[in-house]
């Protein structure tokens, strides 16, 4: 089995680390992935609604959706029903954003990020808009300015809590712009188990923001720097591995049908060439909502 994709806002997908029962006796730790992509900034929720249950089967209820406080609210829901939960963004949680938190270069976004409890972001696209120069002071904090607005115009910037990841976006010197990859211990003692996650984007994001942004970088192969990864992270000790990619599908089927009917997209080619050793993928960039048990496909293949 290789991989599970999945790409929505506030996914909750469940990767289960199990060690090899040959080396270890104890039992299976269940790790809570709360998975969520293209944020874009949209720290406000939208003038619209979605329906909800009501109070009978038969009833349904029009409720307001979206924005940071109802993404933190849901976020800790899922949290509190799991002790070992990790929060991830498969990119573009910045850029592209409204005027609330764009005016403000994001900043505002990272802040509210580090209160819902997000651990890792993949790097998108997006993120690139403004320059590496600004993309690495969104990680380290600070106030030294690289656009025509002015940071800090609120507050002393702190920087993201959180890790961005960014495995396939190379610098001149061989080595990467930001790490490629972390590894989080869930669980105590004997029942310690460990997950790695490689965060990347698409290999495209060079023809999608303007040339500025992306000096002197390059943008690597997707499949091929995951499976030079995966070595590296059993080498550490990694029970199970999670790729974030900014990249995605789209089905022609319900978000609840697992089975990927009419999958499409340039993430495709991407599974297919991945290491069997990844276990789950959280993808994003096509906004579609989708889960799709890879197994089923890779159960086709010759």
């Amino acid at each position: 089995m290789k991989a599970v994709a999945a790409a929505t806002l506030s996914l909750l997908a469940a990767a289960c680390a199990t060690p090899d029962a040959t080396q270890r006796s104890y039992a299976p730790v269940t790790v809570g992935v709360i998975g969520l992509n293209d944020f874009h900034g949209n720290l406000e929720p939208p003038k619209t609604s979605i329906q909800a249950p009501g109070a009978t089967p038969e009833e349904t209820v029009r409720v307001p959706a979206g924005g940071v406080a109802y993404l933190a609210s849901a976020v800790a829901r899922l949290r509190a029903a799991n002790a070992n939960s990790v929060v991830v963004s498969a990119g573009d949680m910045i850029g592209a954003s409204p005027i609330a938190s764009a005016v403000f270069l994001d900043e505002p976004t990272v802040l509210a990020m580090n209160l819902v409890g997000v651990d890792f972001n993949a790097v998108g696209n997006h993120e690139f808009d403004k320059g590496s120069a600004e993309l690495l002071r969104m990680q380290k904090g600070g106030c030294e300015k690289h656009t025509g607005r002015q940071p800090c115009a609120l507050e002393p910037f702190p920087g993201a809590k959180f890790r961005f990841l960014a495995a396939n976006v190379g610098t001149s010197d061989g080595g990467t712009l930001l790490p490629a990859y972390s590894i989080r211990a869930f669980g105590r003692g004997r029942n310690q188990v460990k997950i790695g996650f490689i965060g990347l984007t698409t290999r495209a994001t060079p023809s999608l923001v303007t040339p500025a942004g992306v000096l002197g970088l390059t943008f690597r192969d997707e499949a091929e720097t995951i499976n030079a990864l995966v070595p590296k992270l059993k080498a550490e000790g990694a029970d199970a591995i999670v790729v974030l990619i900014h990249e995605g599908l789209a089905t022609k089927v319900g978000y609840n049908d697992h089975s990927c009917g009419g999958v499409a997209g340039d993430l495709l080619p991407i599974l297919a060439k991945l290491d069997p050793r990844v276990d789950l993928v959280v993808s994003g960039h096509t906004h579609n909502a989708y889960i799709c048990d890879y197994a089923q496909i890779d159960a086709k293949r010759p």
